[in-house]
């Protein structure tokens, strides 16, 4: 059978490399050997161009080697073709201590010491808040969104938890599923950690209104989309009230570019799309196997729901 390998990343050798290792014994090719690309059956992508989609006329399944979709559903010549997303517990398991490590910098007020410390003085103690006198809104939880709140739930912190359907998987913390909830949801919270996939219904969910809902002295994670922020409205917010933190893993636009405000607001710590990198054998093995699951039944379910964009 015949792989079409693509992703714009650095690593993309080493992805390659992966690719090679996994899958041997099929005929595996990069836009740079000019394959036929109606022969393709299978591709593993992350933002392929459109018109390279569009001569894929016999691909039957799209691997995307990251947990977000909508670099594919956003494509116009997305067909409806089944797609398989990388769900790895490594990559759950960085996501989790990214999270964890921003809330800790904020909770034990390890800013304010790291800048006592470039003044070279020793200032009073300040007394942390207890885990479970915090309040922590985990926006989104699919796959990665799920694993970070039980976590978080087990370290003795009060989790809720915001999503867009009821389902039927029970929780052990409350969580909230109507827009008209979103307020009450957004209230309660001394820390809302965003992992939402960007959809049309989520692009800029985190605006003004959001942004003003929230408590004058919380923490807001972005570890989802950037594009589900309105960078605009969270930089403004940000200038207008010092006691609001932002944790921000994603942006917009990546890179960030050097003219953008948030690099110079002091309440503001900035990581360049690192909270869960994907450990790659780990998530070449996963999409192999799915691969093996379609050798074996000739089909395979799609793992995204198209209505619902993720």
């Amino acid at each position: 059978m015949n792989l079409l390998f693509h992703c714009p990343w650095s690593s993309k050798n080493l992805w390659l490399k992966s690719v090679k290792k996994y899958f041997k014994n099929q005929n595996i090719y990069t836009l740079n050997d000019n394959p036929n690309l109606s022969k393709i059956d299978f591709a593993i992508i992350w933002d392929l161009p459109n018109e390279i989609l569009d001569k894929m006329q016999n691909v039957k399944v799209l691997f995307s080697p990251g947990a977000g979709v909508d670099h594919i559903l956003s494509l116009p010549s997305y067909k409806g073709q089944s797609i398989i997303r990388v769900k790895s517990n490594a990559m759950a398991e960085r996501m989790m201590n990214h999270v964890l490590s921003q809330i800790l910098y904020y909770q034990l007020n390890l800013k304010k010491y790291y800048e006592a410390q470039k003044q070279q003085t020793w200032i009073d103690e300040i007394e942390p808040v207890l885990n479970k006198k915090i309040t922590i809104g985990i926006l989104g939880l699919g796959f990665l969104g799920s694993f970070v709140a039980n976590k978080l739930d087990k370290n003795g912190y009060n989790v809720l938890g915001f999503k867009n359907s009821k389902s039927k998987k029970k929780y052990s913390f409350k969580v909230y599923y109507k827009k008209k909830d979103l307020k009450k949801f957004i209230n309660k919270c001394n820390i809302i950690v965003n992992i939402l996939p960007l959809t049309n219904d989520t692009k800029e969910i985190i605006n003004k209104k959001f942004l003003i809902n929230m408590k004058k002295k919380s923490l807001f994670i972005n570890v989802g989309r950037g594009l589900t922020v309105n960078e605009q409205d969270l930089i403004f917010h940000l200038k207008r009230n010092k006691e609001f933190y932002a944790s921000l893993d994603v942006f917009n636009n990546e890179p960030l570019s050097n003219s953008n405000p948030l690099w110079n607001l002091e309440n503001v710590l900035i990581t360049p799309h690192v909270a869960s990198l994907t450990v790659i054998d780990d998530a070449i093995e996963h999409i192999y196997m799915k691969f093996l699951e379609f050798k074996k039944n000739g089909k395979i379910k799609n793992e995204v729901n198209i209505k619902k964009g993720y």
